[in-house]
């Protein structure tokens, strides 16, 4: 066997922690299953359903009916959807007895209580189990179950093989979806584990799905760089029994947006901000603590709409609260409709939150029931909370109100933005007693301590309830670098005390309302001449043109941009102007219009978009513009003003063209616009700066804690700058090699180097794809020409490594590829090319192939490495499902280990290999030379293992063969019978006796060869 084995490094280890955290171990091959199609483990369900729900005094009849409910789903998206709600709220059922409707109970979960959660349930991890779907069988890794339910799916790769990542993994649970989606119906979510760990739902009809880390924070490992090691203990930490279920019941919900399906997990800091939330909530009802508020800091990407959701969702269902008021609260129409969006894509099993519409529709809510108050949930303008509400009156101190009500929650979204004003203080006399929780996806200034008084307790040293640091969200791959460059600052930019005008106003949404009036007059005279600067047609002009030269070269086909614009007629402007530098469909306004008092060009525009668009009104318009510019080629620039510059996440915009003057919390939300990643294409968000604001940065950002805006941006420079480091580190990892050749030899000699040295093959790809990123997104002027050669020098090295090692075809074929790493195929075509299929071709291996390994390697060293690398193809890929390989699969593994680790002289190791070629060759030509089936020839070789070859030993083969045909027990999926199973199981049991063999050695050779049937 091989030294280090997936078993061994990562499964294992796995069970082993999963035991420390209360699970079972039970091996696949000992559960009780009804057969290798059936994913519920029904004696162990039954049991739990009379544990959980022992007060119903449930009949057989009963129990039936509820497993029936769970087999009767269909395995697909709707399906699970069902079986979800089914774990989450019970099945419901009339009972035989009482005729009454009843819910019927699964899981039974106490969120305050993990002893009792750990003594209600049975929790059990099962491995190397086996699973028949419609058309073929899959093995699993690790399966969780629940009382008998299967959860999650956890499946690993070796991590010493640098041929194998956690990618791969997910890729394989993808492929079993498609196999066994019976199984999927019932799993929530699964973790693909190799060096490192993620996690992901499982989606039956579904495409690709978002993948999550559950990782530390920064400051919860001291500061230090996050490890493989890490993320993978931490996503084990989230399996305990008590997080589980947690996860189960309040944070997996099934998704459905324009007819795409998906399902929504949390984020580690999305569950840690819900849960202090929670117990905040759940401590003060119970008198364990007096503070009633709590504030959550999220970096903008890091999921702060969802986490609302679920802490509204959980609180809600929360028993103790008693049907509550929970009060959800925005500042800006736009995030009302996203906020109101979001919950309604969700299966939450509430009903969907009530939009309050106006003062008078809040006026009914807090006055409905005598005062008493509406109770659901309900999402609010804090503007709705006018003066007008001040003459309502409620009942007295000892009669239930909304006002003396303690189960009445706010949370509230942008807290440092108006909880300091009127508005603010009218929602607090009204709600009295009430919980209130801010969200913010910015840091609060320095020298405001407003509110933090509002919302926490800086005397009793918090601040923060929950923080989630940019760094942390960067490290988590939540959100992305973002990146700020200047342009043409002499020639369009603000003049300096424009520039220091601006940077000196106030912010209104920071003021209280009864002094806005006053400031913003004030504001507005210094605005007027930086307005009309900025309005200037000829400005815009210039600005355009830069814009269509920037986006053709580096964005164009790849990613999408937004301009932002000083004001609605710049908008215009810039429309007409890239119209005529791009193809007018390229583009797009999204900004808001009065058409009554709009000037001429603003109101001309309108009927143009207007009439564009059938004279849809305006609000199905930016609907409609911005669905295309997520989902479809065009529109791919948007312009806007005020409008996506908060709450608008698309994943596709990487630029943003800024010719507006923003500062603080403004100018963080609007640039946090770009910093969401794109699969593994996506670098950078990259902000254009034409104002010059950027160039005042610090200024910009002054009113924060330097700690809480470090690594908000970063220059062209600094990537730069990384860019050489990581040249430098991945050139260390070839110190041995003269690096300034790049002919076959250097090439083969690094990748021999890389091939024996599994820890620096593992850095060289991690470092490598880094250094491809950068390369793709700075243009290459920003890189000195001997840099360039380097990367060329190590992107021939990674090539020539896929094509010989890992016999994988360039990825420049790839479409993909070609479209997100135009710069890197240009540069493999400009570097010097070895034809990678006629200098390896997946060739058979046989005389021909030997011959040519020959021609192509003189040297012994690296014959080995090619015969190891097509022998591991070979055998281990293409024939790896095949039982009749698995013992030839463990000798090439093994094979080639010692020969990676040169624990095996060259002469040696070529012999062997073909050995083993031989061997695996004369399994097949011997198969069919005997004309058996292939599951009778499995037979026949694990016999043969054991007792030695003889004619006698094949006739008896045979005629087991014969019998099990004659008795009508091989058809079309007879291995997936248990039944039929069971009496080829005696049959062998009987045989088997006849030998002299002992007990244990029987009971083992059974269970290899019963195991090995199943699986065919």
């Amino acid at each position: 066997m091989p030294l280090f084995t997936e078993k061994s490094t990562v499964e294992e280890y796995i069970i082993e922690k999963l035991k420390q955290l209360g699970w079972q171990r039970i091996p696949g091959d000992e559960l009780e299953r009804e057969d290798l199609s059936e994913p519920l483990i029904v004696p162990r369900l039954v049991r739990a359903i009379k544990r959980i729900n022992g007060s119903l005094d449930l009949t057989e009849s009963d129990i039936n009916r509820v497993i029936a409910e769970l087999k009767s789903r269909p395995s697909t998206f709707e399906g699970s959807k069902q079986i979800l709600r089914f774990l989450k709220q019970g099945v419901p059922i009339k009972l035989e007895r009482t005729k009454e409707l009843r819910y019927i109970k699964l899981i039974d979960f106490d969120p305050l209580d993990p002893e009792k959660t750990a003594k209600a349930n049975e929790f059990v991890v099962s491995d190397q189990l086996t699973f028949q779907g419609p058309k073929e069988k899959i093995r699993t890794d690790l399966v969780l179950f629940v009382n008998g339910i299967p959860l999650v799916v956890v499946e690993c790769k070796n991590p010493t093989d640098p041929s194998l990542s956690w990618e791969d993994a997910y890729r394989q649970v993808k492929d079993y979806e498609k196999l066994a989606p019976e199984l999927f119906k019932y799993v929530q979510f699964s973790i693909a584990a190799a060096v490192t760990a993620r996690y992901f739902p499982n989606v039956l009809g579904g495409e690709e799905v978002k993948i999550y880390c559950w990782r530390k924070q920064r400051e919860e490992r001291g500061g230090k760089e996050p490890t493989g090691e890490d993320v993978l203990d931490s996503t084990i930490e989230m399996l305990s029994q008590q997080t589980l279920l947690d996860i189960l019941i309040n944070f997996v919900f099934a998704r459905e947006e324009r007819g795409r399906f998906s399902k929504v997990l949390p984020r580690r800091m999305q569950y840690q901000a819900v849960n202090r939330i929670f117990e905040r909530v759940v401590n003060n009802l119970r008198g364990k603590e007096q503070r009633n508020s709590g504030l959550i800091w999220h970096w903008q990407g890091s999921g702060k709409t969802l986490a609302m959701i679920y802490a509204t969702h959980k609180l809600y269902r929360y028993p103790a609260l008693e049907n509550p008021t929970i009060f959800l609260v925005v500042d800006r129409d736009e995030l009302e409709e996203q906020l109101s969006d979001e919950f309604s894509y969700l299966d939450l099993g509430i009903a969907k939150p009530e939009v309050i519409s106006s003062i008078n529709h809040l006026r009914e809510v807090l006055t409905h029931d005598e005062c008493r108050g509406k109770r659901g949930v309900f999402i609010t303008l804090i503007h709705k909370f006018q003066k007008d509400l001040a003459a309502l009156t409620f009942a007295k101190e000892h009669e239930e109100s909304i006002s003396n009500r303690k189960n009445v929650i706010v949370i509230i979204d942008e807290g440092h933005r108006t909880q300091y004003g009127k508005l603010a203080n009218q929602m607090r006399s009204i709600l009295k007693n009430a919980f209130f929780f801010a969200f913010t996806g910015t840091p609060l200034a320095k020298g405001k301590r407003d509110t933090y008084r509002v919302f926490s307790y800086p005397d009793q040293g918090e601040l923060y309830l929950h923080k989630y640091f940019i760094r942390d969200s960067m490290d988590d791959g939540f959100t992305i670098p973002i990146v700020f460059q200047t342009r043409m600052e002499k020639e369009v930019g603000l003049r300096k005390k424009m520039l220091q005008d601006f940077l000196k106003q106030d912010v209104l949404e920071e003021i209280p309302e009864d002094l806005r009036g006053i400031v913003e007059q004030r504001i507005s005279r210094r605005l007027n001449d930086i307005i009309v600067f900025l309005e200037n047609p000829k400005r815009i002009e210039k600005i355009a043109r830069d814009i269509a030269e920037h986006f053709k070269e580096n964005v164009d086909g790849k990613f999408k941009a937004m301009v932002v614009a000083a004001s609605r007629k710049a908008c215009v402007i810039y429309k007409e102007k890239l119209d005529e530098l791009l193809p007018s469909e390229y583009s797009e306004v999204v900004m808001t219009f009065n058409p009554h008092t709009d000037p001429d060009p603003i109101k001309r525009y309108y009927g143009s978009l207007r009439a564009r668009y059938q004279n849809k009104r305006i609000d199905e318009i930016k609907s409609e513009v911005v669905r295309r510019f997520k989902e479809e080629e065009l529109p791919k620039i948007l312009i806007v003003t005020d409008m996506l510059l908060t709450g608008f996440d698309a994943p596709v915009l990487q630029v943003m063209y800024l010719d507006k003057p923003l500062k603080e919390h403004r100018l963080l939300q609007a640039i946090a616009r770009t910093n969401r990643p794109f699969g593994d294409f996506k670098e950078a968000g990259l902000i254009i700066d034409y104002v010059g604001i950027l160039k005042e940065f610090e200024k910009a950002l002054a009113i924060y804690e330097k700690r809480d805006v470090q690594y908000v941006g970063f220059s062209p420079e600094d990537k730069v700058r990384e860019f050489k480091k990581l040249l430098a580190e991945t050139g260390e990892l070839f110190s041995e090699i003269d690096t300034s050749r790049a002919d076959r030899e250097t090439l083969r000699s690094a990748a021999r180097l890389l091939f024996h040295d599994i820890k620096k093959q593992q850095l060289f790809t991690l470092k490598y794809r880094r250094l491809r990123r950068i390369y793709e997104f700075l243009p290459p002027n920003y890189f000195s020409p001997a840099d360039i050669k380097r990367f060329k020098w190590l992107t021939e090295i990674h090539n020539f490594y896929r094509n010989w090692i890992e016999r994988q075809e360039p990825e420049e074929a790839d479409e993909y590829f070609r479209r997100y790493f135009r710069r890197t195929v240009e540069t493999i075509h400009k570097a010097i090319r070895v034809e990678m299929k006629e200098e390896f071709p997946r060739l058979k291996i046989d005389k021909e192939y030997l011959e040519k390994l020959q021609e192509r390697f003189p040297k012994l060293e690296e014959q080995v490495t090619d015969l190891a690398s097509s022998l591991h193809r070979f055998v281990c890929v293409e024939r790896a499902r095949r039982p009749i390989f698995e013992s030839i699969a463990k000798k090439v593994e093994r094979l080639v280990v010692q020969w990676r680790d040169q624990r095996m002289k060259a002469k040696e190791a070529y012999n062997r290999m073909l050995e083993v070629y031989r061997e695996a060759m004369g399994l097949e030509e011997r198969m069919k030379k005997l004309d058996l089936p292939e599951p009778a020839y499995f037979l026949l070789t694990r016999f043969e293992e054991k007792f030695g070859r003889s004619k006698k030993l094949v006739e008896e083969v045979r005629e087991l063969w014969k019998k099990w045909k004659t008795d009508g027990k091989i058809f079309d999926g007879w291995n997936r019978q248990p039944t039929v199973l069971k009496e080829i199981g005696r049959d062998i049991r009987r045989f088997l006796r006849k030998k002299k063999l002992s007990l244990r050695e029987r009971d083992e050779l059974y269970e290899e060869i019963v195991k090995g049937l199943r699986t065919m």
